[in-house]
């Protein structure tokens, strides 16, 4: 074991080895010969070692958590919950234990179950620094904010300089509301590690809500330039581990494009090529629109670029006006007046020098991370490179041209989607916001059906108790509260450069999608939600 922590990896295995042949039932040799192997990587050697050694009646607490953790780590999460389950039932003071099941129920997005395993953990293991700390930052970001205060402040009292400590803190004020007080100890961990992704991305959603819009937006993008930066490795991230067939075909597309313009340099041939590499490998139906695995096998080169900012258009505020002179934000107001509960649209919203630059920031930013969605198509979010300048001069212009009605509110989410041709687009759902702004950037003769591919919209809002979950992906509760209510559609086809604008409570769905096949016919809309639902609308 000497040998192997000094660096003598092979000379300590291979002494290691020979020391098992010798007496195969020494228990404590073929242990530490698994270790050794976890530790360089070789999961399934290691597991194979656990497996002779537990077989062998040899139940040690330290063995059956050891592979339990190395289990998880291969995917093997019932193997895992099993063996870690028996260790602790053995020996409770195993700290690692403890967390390797949380981390396995924390993967599985099971916050109550894993809030449970490390209150459990810090009862067998009081004053356990990493239980501790573990348990408040999960309550701090999925339970009890409020208790998580509690356990925080008098942790940072004690050590002003932890940064975790003093992030989990400020992501539960945030929780509570207490937007300024959170702020500042966000600010604080981004002083302390300037490299912290997540601090970054904490603090742009509670500078927003405290409506210093332009200063989140910069602190989003600290975050997005980290955390996609080129060949950085995240292990666990589905977004860099998964992919879709209509993902790799929307991204070849893309870098095709930018390669025709010259805007990305010829050694990106070989990143296409890896793309294409990757696509060829996917064999299930499921691919189509669904995440599978990303076939890496298929061409190692693909890794470090895919999901990556290889490319991101400036998308600079313009000299001159983003809205134009010429769109009617009273007659807005007045339509959205006349459609109670709220619905208006008009055409003609940018100016040509605005919807040029959008649109080309749109086709030109590898910022089209999201591609959870079954129906195929693809998000870019604020949060993650869709905040360039010129949406913020967009917002302030419009809240301006709109004063009774977008004006009372500030801007808190914008994205932008991009849509397969061949499929269909948004199911019905309901935001959280106050007023919702959507238009067009796509070229109308890209349209194969003039009647079509713009926005459904109800005229009956969502129930004030509804949860989030309920009204934005409950389609079912959905269509019957609205047959319920005699709900009726109102259809607004898509143009390019037409703006609707609604009541944020008001259920709509994509309309049926007709659109050209090819990269620049992709339908392209942006979304801009202003204000929290339940606001006063003044219009």
């Amino acid at each position: 074991m000497q040998r192997f922590q000094g660096g003598d990896r092979a000379g300590a295995l291979s002494a290691c080895r020979s020391l098992v042949e010798a007496a195969p039932q020494d228990g404590n040799s073929r242990y530490a010969l698994a270790l050794m192997l976890l530790q360089s990587g070789d999961l399934t050697g290691g597991v194979r070692e656990l497996d002779t050694l537990l077989e062998g009646g040899d139940e040690r607490a330290d063995a059956l958590a050891s592979r339990g953790a190395a289990r998880l780590r291969l995917g093997q999460l019932d193997g895992a919950a099993s063996d870690l389950d028996a260790a602790l039932r053995h020996n409770p003071q195993l700290p690692d234990a403890w967390l390797a099941l949380a981390s396995l129920y924390r993967n599985q997005a099971d916050w109550d179950r894993c809030i449970t395993v490390l209150r459990d953990a810090a009862q067998a293991l009081p004053g356990h620094p990493g239980l501790a700390s573990n348990l408040a930052g999960l309550l701090a970001q999925h339970g009890d904010a409020a208790e998580a205060v509690t356990l925080l402040e008098p942790a940072l009292a004690t050590d002003p300089q932890n940064k975790a400590v003093r992030y989990n803190l400020g992501t539960a004020l945030h929780r509570l509301e207490r937007f300024e007080e959170a702020r500042d100890h966000l600010r604080k961990v981004v002083e302390l590690d300037p490299d912290q992704a997540p601090a970054w991305h904490n603090l742009g959603n509670t500078l927003v809500d405290l409506g210093e819009v332009t200063d989140g937006f910069a602190a989003y993008d600290r975050s997005h330039a980290l955390r996609r930066k080129i060949g950085v490795q995240r292990h666990g991230e589905r977004g860099l581990t998964m992919t879709s067939r209509t993902k790799l075909e929307h991204d070849i597309e893309q870098l095709r494009y930018l390669r025709r313009r010259d805007i990305l340099p010829p050694q990106y041939d070989e990143t296409i090529t890896a793309h294409e590499a990757a696509l060829d490998a996917l064999g299930t139906p499921e691919a189509d629109t669904h995440m599978v695995p990303l076939p890496l096998a298929a061409s190692p080169t693909l890794a470090p670029f895919y999901n990556r900012l290889v490319h991101r258009d400036p998308g600079a505020a313009l000299d001159g006006p983003a809205v134009s002179p010429d769109f009617d934000g009273a007659a807005a107001e007045a339509m959205y007046r006349d459609h109670a509960p709220g619905i208006a649209w008009a055409d003609g919203l940018l100016t040509p020098e605005a919807l040029d630059a959008l649109r080309r920031f749109c086709l030109e930013s590898t910022i089209w991370y999201e591609f959870r969605y079954d129906n195929g198509y693809l998000g870019a979010f604020q949060e993650e490179g869709f905040s360039c300048p010129l949406i913020l001069q967009i917002a302030e212009e419009l809240r301006r041209a709109m004063p009774g009605v977008v004006g009372p509110h500030a801007l808190r989410k914008t994205w932008g989607f991009k849509y397969d041709s061949r499929l269909s687009g948004i199911r019905m759902h309901a935001d959280a916001a106050a007023i919702n702004v959507n238009f067009w950037l796509t070229p109308d003769d890209a349209n194969l059906d003039p009647d079509g591919g713009g926005l459904v919209v109800w005229d009956k809002e969502a129930p004030l108790d509804w949860d989030f979950a309920r009204y934005n992906r409950d389609t079912p509760a959905v269509r019957a509260f609205l047959d319920e209510v005699g709900a009726r559609p109102v259809t607004v086809p898509h143009r390019q450069n037409r703006a609707m604008l609604f009541n944020s409570d008001l259920f709509h769905e994509t309309g049926a999608l007709t659109f050209k096949p090819g990269y620049e016919n992709r339908r392209i809309n942006v979304t801009m939600l202003f204000g929290r639902r339940g606001d006063e609308q003044q219009a």
